[in-house]
């Protein structure tokens, strides 16, 4: 089995915290001294050589895959959400594509 799917398993077993993540990653030799295992992970989630457009295409590709009625329902709870949490305000074009995702014509 790839590194990388040990690992995600790992995660979805047992990743509750940022910590218990870390603690993962470091089991597996995942640091920052250790670029060349970021790499290989990548490489096995074919993510190798993102570029802007190519993360693009496949955010649009996911985008259409979701149906209109789903998009607008996890617009409108992560807009809600978003406003208690104490962080920074949520970045304009974020807000404008779920907007996007909130007004998106129904199928028919």
């Amino acid at each position: 089995m790839k590194e990388f799917e040990e690992i995600r398993k790992e995660i979805e077993k047992s990743g509750k915290t940022p910590e218990e993540i870390a603690r993962i990653f470091s089991s597996f030799g995942l640091t920052p001294d250790n670029p060349a295992l970021a790499r290989k992970l990548l490489e096995d989630a074919g993510l190798e050589d993102l570029t802007p457009e190519k993360i693009s295409e496949m955010l649009k590709k996911i985008s259409d895959s979701i149906p209109p009625e789903l998009k607008k329902q996890m617009a409108e709870l992560i807009l809600e959400v978003s406003k208690y949490i104490p962080a920074a305000p949520m970045p304009e074009d974020v807000k404008d594509f779920l907007e996007s995702w909130r007004n998106s014509p129904e199928e028919k």
